[in-house]
């Protein structure tokens, strides 16, 4: 049984000291109570020594720490007077009255970082984005054994060049998840504007096989890819196409023009054969073999990979696009393309402005779709050289079978009029 006695105080002051009796033996109470100690507020010693010691121990951090100090164990405090003075020496001896203990720290990190660097070869992003791009654009390096096509090669040119941008020469290793976020909320096209969700996830797309190739376990110099768990929602629209008669007047405008071979054939190539416009340029007219008609009627037209921008396979050159190109001039040269032509024509007939850098490979899969649906997405893939979600997701506009049909019969305006006469 513990008796317990208010005894004489032996120190007034906060925390007081007393007298208590416990079990009839005379004992000393320290007493914090009150002034906004949080902490343990009551002490019992049996030595007068000890509980004025305790006394004056608490007054001292109260003074130096406010009531905050409850919070520290005594060992804890003791560690925290010991970085203080170390503190407070180094800011004596480097002249620096700012350092702060966090400053210290920071400095450490950044030690570590070199000296983890050092010893694990860990390079930083502008080597490391310099060995990716080598690495992938080596032949047979891409995905699946091949080589990559000049388009991808170029957008890997411009994916390291956005990671120099945005990461600069920190370690690849110091690259966290926080950063790729920022920069793809933030970042802004040429002109100022900010980027479109698709090409936020475009390049979050680059962003992510760059750092998995980083992961690799040949070179391990990321433990975890910062792009995880990051992701940009694009709402789905119906992609946008040229109608039958803007398509027309663009193919009669390109023939009438002076420089027609440097354009008309990019033009047909994309509306009746679907290449996409690199491809299309980077033909050779010899590659053409003229006798390789199918039963359809249409001209099978090899892509090799080298041109291609996934991967080797066979387009399939409508009738009409076959007699759009009878009225071309034919040599050993590319078929190539002229930017200037272009531009021109489509100023001449008032399809410049609003220019969807796509609509002619666009107009083709939705013509095709409309026009063959016995012979599917899959086999319409397979021609453009996607996947049938691709074709589906990105290049399918619905389109009225009679519209379509009038599509594949835009023909050259001598060819039509012998159609016409021959109907007659």
């Amino acid at each position: 049984m513990v008796v317990t006695q208010h005894g004489k105080a032996i120190r007034s002051t906060w925390p007081r000291v007393r007298i208590e009796y416990k079990n009839d033996k005379i004992g000393y109470l320290v007493d914090a109570r009150d002034n906004g100690w949080k902490g343990q507020d009551r002490f019992y010693f049996g030595e007068k020594a000890k509980a004025l010691k305790k006394a004056q121990e608490i007054a001292r951090l109260y003074r130096e720490l406010g009531a905050d100090a409850a919070k520290f164990k005594f060992d804890d405090y003791t560690s925290y007077c010991g970085w203080q003075l170390l503190l407070k020496q180094a800011q004596e001896k480097h002249r620096l009255p700012y350092l702060t203990v966090e400053k210290v720290f920071q400095g450490f990190e950044s030690y570590q970082e070199i000296w983890f660097r050092e010893k694990t070869n860990v390079p930083d992003l502008p080597s490391a984005a310099n060995q990716w791009f080598e690495d992938k654009t080596a032949e047979l390096r891409g995905e699946g054994g091949r080589t990559l096509s000049l388009d991808s090669k170029k957008e890997h040119k411009q994916t390291v060049k956005y990671l120099k941008e945005t990461f600069g020469q920190r370690s690849v290793d110091a690259v966290t998840h926080e950063m790729v976020e920022k920069y793809l909320k933030k970042a802004k096209r040429v002109d100022g504007k900010p980027l479109s969700q698709q090409t936020r996830k475009s390049r979050l797309t680059q962003f992510n096989m760059f750092f998995n190739w980083c992961m690799n376990p040949k070179r391990n110099w990321v433990k975890r890819n910062p792009c995880d768990g990051l992701s940009f929602h694009v709402e789905p629209k119906e992609v946008q196409i040229l109608e039958n008669e803007e398509v027309e007047r663009l193919l009669n405008a390109a023939m009438l023009d002076a420089d027609r071979n440097t354009i008309l054939p990019w033009l047909v190539l994309g509306f009746f054969a679907g290449f996409r416009p690199s491809e299309a340029s980077r033909l050779n007219w010899d590659e053409i073999d003229w006798d390789a008609k199918l039963d359809n009627g249409a001209l099978q037209i090899r892509i090799g990979t080298e041109k291609a921008k996934t991967r080797t396979h066979f387009a399939e050159l409508h009738p009409s696009g076959i007699e759009w190109l009878s009225r071309c001039h034919k040599d050993r040269s590319k078929i190539g393309f002229s930017q200037t032509t272009f531009k021109r024509i489509r100023k001449k007939i008032g399809l410049y402005d609003g220019w969807c850098p796509d609509c002619i490979r666009h107009s083709y899969a939705s013509n095709w779709l409309a026009a063959h649906k016995s012979r599917g997405i899959n086999t319409l893939a397979e021609l453009m050289g996607n996947s049938p979600a691709i074709i589906g997701r990105y290049y399918r506009q619905a389109r009225p079978a009679g519209k379509a049909e009038a599509y594949w019969k835009i023909l050259p305006p001598s060819t039509l009029l012998k159609t016409n006469q021959l109907a007659g």
